[in-house]
């Protein structure tokens, strides 16, 4: 008797922990699952937030480039029409004093000749600008902005490389952020010399502050050779490159392999053990060059960079990083009190049923639908449309089959990855949930290759339910600044429920004409 309940604990034991290592492997296993999701919507919220954010930065940036652009034509303008022999520049400078008053962003206006002599400089202070006198004004010969601009071709525009005023070979303090935009002035095709506009680019700073304020992240802007000349972080590390002592200072010290991808790039993301970088190019010219055909853009010290950085020791950072150690502590942290009720219950009869029922429910559901896209898989689609075609052919009803090829999926697969691939198959499949009837059904059949029944609709009204379909595709190719076309081929048949007609051929039937479409498309691109 001894012996058969020693025998019977042993084997209560033994169930005991199987079943309570068995379900609390698959209980960790589900909430990780479900942690990592979690945290793979909130990565893709945060990678979306910051790239709007950017892009804003980028737009903001931009367009202050623009709008400087066109000061500098103006100022040009007036002091070309001003120009005459005896140097009387009485009315040009009383105007540049009032347009330097209004912009309150330019520290000095100057013309300066072929020589390199300031003939004119407008110096702006708080209290009102005023014109610099003669004795005061300087030769600019060997600045590094004057030898570039003195060589443009008439109608080209120069913008230096953003950095801190000199005077008298020391940084001015306080720092005055400043970059010099220049255009040479011809006047009857003989080269006068250049104007000069000293941007303050506190003007810009201050509008990435602002935007900054919104970021979950840190906002960066850097020079071409990776330095920062706006940093939200940290304050001490601007400019760096303008000092001796701090030239090792530097986004590219500091993020060496991040700089090697991001300054190849145009813009995007990247993930790393430091963290996501968010990013995008402001490439002087291309964003506003088409503002006036007639000007052509230089940069004296290459692109800049606007990034948006997450920390990994962030708590969104972390998130994005989904460093997998760190979520199954999480995981089994925040249900310890789970694991303890598992143990002593040990995984009772209805916990047991519950979870068969629940398996039970996920292959059925995995048996019937297309995990990718939500829609019916091959199998299951076949099998609803011949219920439907059963049923139907008691009475008097219309069918209409609408097969569906997706244009273009392998190149995109090829050239942008499957990422893109799989955005581009969901944006299709959207369309078509979004436009099909409620009693209307899809059915993946293959890769790019979907199946649409539409119940009780002829074929022209299906058509009617395609074109809208279409319509959805060209807004989004219109609207949206994708790397890819959304497009797609289809053929459409229609039968009769009380016609003897066999579904695989009314299929093939819109098979055929879905392939004549797509060679029609492709003999149009040639």
């Amino acid at each position: 008797m001894l012996k058969n309940l020693l025998k019977q604990k042993t084997i209560f034991l033994r169930y005991m922990l199987i079943i309570f290592f068995v379900l609390s492997f698959l209980m960790l296993i589900l909430a990780f699952y479900i942690q990592f999701k979690l945290d793979d919507v909130v990565k893709s919220e945060l990678i979306d937030k910051e790239t709007q954010i950017v892009n804003t930065a980028n737009t903001i940036v931009s367009n202050r480039l623009s709008r400087i652009s066109g000061d500098l034509l103006y100022v040009a303008d007036c002091i070309k029409l001003s120009e005459n022999d005896n140097g009387d520049f009485t009315d040009i400078n009383k105007l540049l004093v009032a347009f330097s008053d209004r912009k309150k962003i330019y520290d000095q206006i100057r013309y300066i000749d072929a020589a390199g002599d300031e003939v004119i400089r407008v110096d702006y202070y708080k209290n009102g600008s005023f014109v610099v006198d003669k004795s005061k004004l300087q030769n600019k010969s060997t600045r590094y902005y004057f030898e570039d601009s003195i060589k443009l071709a008439e109608n080209q525009i120069y913008f230096s490389k953003l950095d801190l005023n000199v005077e008298n070979n020391a940084i001015e303090e306080p720092i005055k952020p400043t970059l010099r935009i220049s255009t040479p002035l011809f006047i009857n095709g003989e080269l006068k010399g250049i104007i000069v506009l000293n941007y303050l680019a506190d003007d810009i700073l201050n509008q990435l502050e602002q935007v900054d304020a919104t970021s979950s992240g840190s906002m960066f802007m850097l020079n071409s050779d990776g330095y920062w000349l706006f940093n939200s972080e940290n304050k001490d590390s601007e400019w760096s490159f303008m000092y001796e002592d701090k030239a090792d200072i530097s986004f590219l010290s500091s993020y060496s392999k991040e700089w090697e991808l991001i300054s190849n790039k145009t813009d995007g993301y990247l993930i790393s053990e430091n963290g996501l970088f968010v990013y995008s190019k402001i490439v002087a010219g291309k964003e506003f060059v088409d503002n006036n055909d007639a000007y052509s853009y230089s940069l004296g010290s290459g692109d800049w960079t606007l990034i948006s950085f997450m920390s990994i020791d962030s708590q969104n950072g972390a998130i994005v990083g989904q460093n997998t150690g760190a979520i199954l502590l999480l995981v089994i942290k925040t249900n310890s009190v789970y694991l303890i009720i598992i143990f002593i219950v040990s995984a009772s009869i209805a916990a047991l049923l519950s979870l068969n029922k629940n398996e039970r429910e996920q292959i059925k559901y995995f048996s019937e639908y297309d995990i990718m896209t939500g829609v019916y898989n091959r199998r299951a689609g076949f099998e609803r449309l011949s219920t439907l075609f059963k049923s139907a052919t008691k009475s008097n009803c219309t069918i209409s089959v609408c097969f569906i090829d997706i244009n273009g999926l392998k190149e995109v697969n090829d050239a942008l990855g499957h990422d893109s691939g799989d955005e581009l198959i969901l944006s299709v499949i959207a369309g078509i949930k979004q436009h099909i009837r409620q009693n209307d059904f899809v059915s993946r059949l293959g890769g790019d290759e979907f199946l649409v029944i539409f119940e009780g609709l002829g074929e022209s009204q299906a058509q009617e339910i395609w074109e809208r379909i279409l319509n959805y595709y060209n807004f989004i190719n219109e609207t949206e600044n994708r790397r890819y076309i959304v497009s797609a081929s289809h053929g459409i048949e229609t039968f009769n429920c009380n016609s003897e007609q066999y579904i695989e051929a009314i299929v093939n039937r819109a098979d055929e004409k879905m392939y004549s479409e797509k060679r029609q498309i492709k003999q149009n691109l040639k």
